[in-house]
């Protein structure tokens, strides 16, 4: 048995899309027979609940998130994930900016989409040698500032459209991740 894909989800207050992110990317590995824990963090102080419209959207997908308390993101969490995925480039740049090794192994939810489509199925390689050829793809550090890479929009305080449609992003972008990782 292979050891199991760590995967850390991160935004700004890990309340709302890291959770999404981690709790969906969970159920679709989980779905396909990935062995793989994700875990969230967020980039400012911890210790609140998931929003209620995160825990409405996951209750019905039978997802229990009820019991989430955010955290923040430490050099042990950091340290372990063999992926980290973030919601926008800015939270990139956070965890870059405190631990530059981790560059190579972090990236925004909808680059990682990309990257893996081009790095190709990950086949049973061990995953930090996948996430090594995701990065041999050509990733350049100056695309951050250029706003040239996707982000996932912060849907708290909009409209229940915006939420249903982040929601839609996440899901299908979590999916196609799954996918990639067999």
């Amino acid at each position: 048995m292979t050891d199991p894909i760590n995967v850390l989800c991160v935004c700004t207050h890990n309340r709302t899309r890291s959770v999404l992110t981690a709790a969906l990317l969970q159920q679709h590995m989980t779905e396909l027979g990935l062995s793989a824990a994700t875990s969230s963090a967020g980039t400012m102080v911890g210790g609140y609940p998931a929003t209620d419209r995160t825990v409405r959207l996951l209750a019905e997908r039978s997802i229990d998130v009820s019991g989430h308390r955010s955290q923040t993101l430490t050099a042990e969490v950091v340290g372990a994930a063999d992926l980290i995925l973030t919601a926008e480039r800015d939270h990139v740049a956070a965890i870059v900016g405190r631990w530059p090794a981790a560059f190579a192994r972090t990236v925004t939810l909808p680059e990682a989409v990309d990257l893996a489509r081009l790095a190709g199925q990950r086949s049973g390689t061990p995953i930090r040698e996948w996430v090594a050829r995701m990065e041999a793809t050509g990733r350049d550090p100056l695309e951050y500032l250029s706003g040239h890479v996707a982000e996932i929009e912060d849907p708290t305080g909009h409209s229940p459209a915006v939420w249903s449609r982040v929601f839609s992003q996440i899901d299908d972008l979590t999916r196609s991740l799954a996918k990639a990782m067999l």
